[in-house]
């Protein structure tokens, strides 16, 4: 009997126990249903809205460059970033293998992203539909996809300096792809989505959106024709010539216009990433050298200008000069000849400039190359634009009013030359080189650099130099040319003098001389064989010009460049 009475307490003890422990245990369940559905109902709640939503980029149409006749330069087409959420992917090895072999590449590379913390990992970018097309029929767990665009050059290396490239981000990087880039990038839009665990957009559950505002679209004075024909013929050149690189430049020289312009080597701005980054820069306009030779047209030009001499002023020309104690030659050693300023300009010789540059004397030749504008930038739509340099004539030493006549001891941009060439063939304004059909800078004041009268005498003057002169090889059939040859030493990289052997060859000119209408200057770099730009950079201007009349129709001049210097003054 007690027995029985010990096991039923026993056993209504357990009860008891158990109830308590199940009672214990619903409190416990109930508090934490109470905290996670009341207290954290709200942050729980938003936190399960995150993993839903995803926050989507809406890429802006990026704007087209257009050349002068409305052909795209550079395009965005369509293309997509694949995306993952590593939380959401099944089999990171074998979503490796299959991202590879898509999209190539290491699928080791893929397989780190997919294994990574986070909702979110870029897996590729900017990649185009067929492709993508082909990873959506995987239907591969926890890799998306979002509209993305992607720029497009197609003409390949066509004026590759001048539109630069764009980044990853369609961030413009480099040309005017950079410099125009608020213009042509546009505004991002926003998407606001809830997507499936393998991040695809549940329908209808968006949740708001902010549409893209595109880029603007812009046109360009280049003429890809032409700028193809100085791109071929500069190739050429330096392949000719087995040169370390060299420019060229063809404008508009009353409006500025820039139709063509390029540095070699040349590459291609769809493939940038794997280029040589020292094809990048728009040598034309970031690099300064001494111009030597061609800048005799602007000696000549400022002593007109003065009206110190005429074309047929005549001079006895020893075979050396002395200035400041430094000993003048020629390119070609000569014995003592008699000379007119017309002849002097068309064999370029060395001491006749000097000796019109010392007549001139130091403050107005400083004062005149400072009209031609080679100590100030241009003002050209385009970053990194260098503007030379030329001493002030209080740090001038005896030697360098003879050195700055022939063009040493002073540096300038191959633009800054091809522009003061401009402002002779344009009745002695300085144009405004521009790079967009509607550029600002293209209707700003003219600076005058010299009068009509001497702009117009120095244009039968320079024609000398394609007549009988050093030019010959860049005279075109039917047109009347004017130019000025260019044989530049090159200083060391370090400024201690000059670097033997190493010349800058150059021509630059303008035609029909009578009504001029392009002007196109050549510079080839460090050639090989032969230094003269008369021989080595005059065929190529020939070249472009031949193809540029003709694609321009621009008529014949009706005179030849020697009927043109016959009507310069006989010798007096």
């Amino acid at each position: 009997m007690g027995q029985k009475r010990k096991r039923k307490s026993a056993d209504r003890g357990r009860f008891v126990f158990l109830w308590c422990v199940i009672l214990i245990a619903l409190l416990i369940i109930s508090g934490r249903l109470v905290q996670l559905q009341v207290v954290d109902a709200a942050a729980y709640a938003e936190l399960a809205t995150e993993q839903r939503r995803r926050d989507v980029p809406l890429p802006p149409r990026r704007g087209t460059i257009f050349d002068r006749e409305g052909e795209p330069l550079a395009v965005s087409v369509q293309a997509f970033s694949v995306f993952a959420d590593p939380r959401a992917v099944e089999d990171a090895s074998s979503t490796a293998e299959a991202l590879a072999r898509v999209l190539g590449g290491d699928p080791s590379a893929y397989g780190e992203r997919l294994v990574r913390d986070g909702g979110f990992v870029y897996i590729a970018r900017k990649v185009d539909v067929e492709r993508v097309e082909a990873l959506r029929e995987l239907e591969l767990a926890g890799v998306g996809f979002h509209q993305d665009s992607r720029r497009v050059y197609p003409l390949g290396n066509v004026a590759c300096q001048v539109l630069g490239f764009v980044g990853v981000d369609d961030i413009g990087l480099a040309g005017l792809e950079k410099y125009y880039d608020e213009l042509l990038a546009g505004t991002p839009g926003r998407l606001i989505a809830e997507r499936d665990p393998r991040g695809r957009p549940i329908p209808g559950a968006v949740v708001s959106a902010e549409e893209p505002i595109d880029g603007e679209d812009v046109t360009l004075t280049i003429d890809r024709d032409i700028q193809h024909q100085a791109q071929l013929a500069l190739g050429q050149a330096v392949d000719k010539w087995n040169a370390k690189g060299g420019n060229v430049i063809v404008m508009d020289p009353d409006t500025g216009a820039i139709l063509a312009m390029a540095s070699y080597p040349f590459f291609d701005p769809n493939a940038f990433s794997s280029a040589d980054q020292t094809a990048f820069r728009n040598r034309a306009i970031t690099d300064a050298y001494e111009p030597g030779s061609t800048l005799k047209s602007l000696t000549t030009a400022a002593v007109l200008e003065a009206g110190i001499f005429n074309p047929g002023s005549m001079f006895d020309l020893p075979p050396t000069i002395q200035v400041g104690g430094r000993t003048i030659g020629e390119a070609r050693p000569r014995g003592f000849i008699r000379a007119s300023l017309t002849e002097i300009h068309a064999k370029s010789s060395n001491v006749g400039t000097v000796m019109m540059g010392t007549k001139l004397g130091p403050d107005a030749l400083y004062e005149h190359m400072l009209g031609f504008g080679l100590t100030k930038s241009t003002g050209i739509d385009f970053s990194g634009e260098a503007v030379g340099f030329l001493p002030r004539v209080s740090d001038w030493s005896v030697s360098t009013l003879g050195t700055v006549s022939f063009g040493q001891g002073i540096s300038v941009t191959p633009l800054q030359i091809a522009r003061a060439f401009s402002a002779i063939a344009s009745d002695g304004r300085l144009p405004n080189p521009h790079f967009r059909v509607d550029a600002k800078s293209a209707a700003a004041k003219r600076q005058v650099a010299i009068s009509e009268e001497t702009a117009a005498t120095m244009r039968h003057v320079m024609a000398s130099v394609v007549t009988s002169g050093t030019g010959s090889l860049a005279a075109v059939p039917g047109y009347a040319v004017a130019g000025k040859t260019g044989t530049a030493q090159k200083v060391k990289v370090d400024g201690g003098g000059y670097d033997k052997g190493k010349y800058v060859a150059s021509f630059g000119g303008f035609l029909p001389v009578n009504d001029p209408q392009l002007v196109i200057l050549v510079n080839i770099d460090e050639p090989t064989g032969a230094i003269f730009g008369g021989t080595v950079a005059a065929p190529a201007f020939a070249q472009i010009a031949r193809f540029a009349v003709s694609h321009l129709r621009i008529p014949p001049s009706g005179t030849t460049s020697d009927d043109v210097t016959a009507t310069i003054p006989p010798n007096e």
